[in-house]
């Protein structure tokens, strides 16, 4: 795949985008982050603010001119980054210890939380929110049903999923969250993660979904052992099935 227009992005400050159909967009800034655009027939919804570089309010309203919700999935800093331009934004409130943690400037007034079952109704599609903490303590993805998709950024990983990085749960906890979410797994079909752009720009699917699970329980039980991963700021040992990649801290296990 091409992404030489990354370079021109790292200079303009612009983005690309990418539609979907079904009333989706696909967002990228700078640094390959994801944010998806979600139009209903009466409001639209905006998944993530990226890193932090370029107008997103201006770009996003030369696409729809309804109003706009924005969700963060989580506080990581690529995918909260433009925040400060928009009005109103909604988040799980475990996500402040992320931005405590990092010591981020982020101002919350703001922000309103949400928890698990709230539902974005864009008129005629819903999106509901499911935690899935792991990646961070109040990691949420979004779940429209009637069309099969999962919202997931990287609470299910984007090939890489990181559970090596500081303020992540026990790889133990995150099995219960992931087992959980399965339980869901009849309603999606299509997963669009938060770097999408690693994984090829397009969806992924249960297969994926399947092989992180594997992924997570085979660490678990001692079946894999993981080898050195390449982050030299991030360090930990990673193991993979398929697109599946899962880094781990083998100290934050249980």
């Amino acid at each position: 795949m091409d992404i030489s227009f990354l370079k021109k992005l790292l200079k303009t400050r612009k983005y690309a985008l990418y539609e979907f159909g079904e009333g989706i967009w696909h967002i990228v800034d700078y640094a390959r982050t994801s944010m998806f655009l979600i139009e209903g027939r009466e409001r639209a919804l905006l998944v993530d603010t990226g890193m932090g570089r370029g107008n997103l309010k201006g770009f996003i309203r030369r696409i729809t001119d309804k109003p706009l919700d924005v969700v963060i999935t989580h506080a990581h800093w690529d995918h909260i980054g433009q925040a400060g331009q928009f009005e109103r934004l909604y988040m799980s409130e475990k996500e402040k210890e992320i931005i405590e943690l990092f010591k981020m400037k982020v101002d919350l007034s703001n922000f309103c939380y949400i928890e698990e079952g709230y539902v974005f109704d864009l008129g005629d599609r819903k999106l509901e929110v499911i935690e899935v903490p792991g990646h961070t303590p109040g990691s949420i993805v979004l779940l429209d049903a009637e069309n099969k998709l999962l919202f997931s950024s990287d609470a299910i990983g984007t090939g890489h999923l990181w559970m090596h990085i500081p303020g992540t749960l026990s790889l133990e906890r995150y099995l219960e969250s992931l087992r959980r979410l399965v339980e869901r797994k009849a309603e999606f079909e299509k997963i669009y993660t938060g770097h999408l752009l690693e994984v090829g720009n397009e969806p992924l699917d249960h297969e994926y979904f399947d092989n992180i699970i594997f992924l997570v329980e085979q660490v678990l039980a001692g079946e894999m052992e993981g080898q050195e991963y390449p982050n030299k700021s991030f360090p930990g040992l990673y193991v993979e099935k398929g697109q599946a990649l899962l880094v781990y801290n083998p100290d934050n296990i249980r």
